[in-house]
């Protein structure tokens, strides 16, 4: 096996196996060359496959590379929640999204749903401001419930999906 075929090899192997695995070279017995000597890695390919937090992702797939996580993103779990009310002098429903972590909260997608007899109806679907907060106005004697999905915030956490309690917009 050549050198570049056998540091090939190890570069997969390496990319595959968690970090606290140590990649050496397979040890042939051959009468003419036996070889023991661990092959060095380029260095470009030793630091593209450090895990600086220990969490078994390498620091280039890992989303959160100074956070351990056992997320496959490499981040934690963030969780949050939904209120939903009814404003009486906007005649207007207010979404407002909350969690410990910020970027959760900002620019949350949402679901607002009309409750139906048979199947609940999806009326709206946006993005909250950076305050999390979002005003709709809805058709009124109606009820209503306001549903946040799974999502991920980039390099800080993977945020979790929340549901409101269901509001009834008075008849006016």
């Amino acid at each position: 096996m050549s050198t570049i075929a056998r540091a090939l090899a190890l570069a997969v192997a390496a990319a595959l196996l968690p970090a606290a695995y140590v990649v050496a070279p397979p040890v042939t017995a051959s009468a003419a060359q036996p070889t023991t000597e661990p092959t060095t890695l380029p260095a470009t390919l030793r630091t593209a496959l450090v895990d600086t937090d220990g969490d078994g992702l390498d620091d280039t797939r890992d989303g959160c590379p100074t956070v351990a996580a056992s997320t496959s993103t490499g981040c934690p779990v963030a969780s949050r929640k939904v209120a939903l009310k009814w404003l009486a002098g906007k005649q207007r429903l207010q979404v407002q999204v909350s969690s410990p972590v910020g970027p959760c909260a900002q620019r949350a997608r949402i679901a607002l749903f009309r409750v139906r007899p048979n199947k609940d109806f999806k009326v709206f679907g946006g993005s909250t401001s950076f305050g999390g907060r979002l005003r709709v106005k809805v058709a009124r004697g109606a009820t209503y419930y306001a549903t946040v999905p799974l999502s991920y915030s980039s390099g800080v956490a993977e945020c979790g999906k929340a549901e409101s309690r269901r509001v009834l917009a008075p008849r006016g």
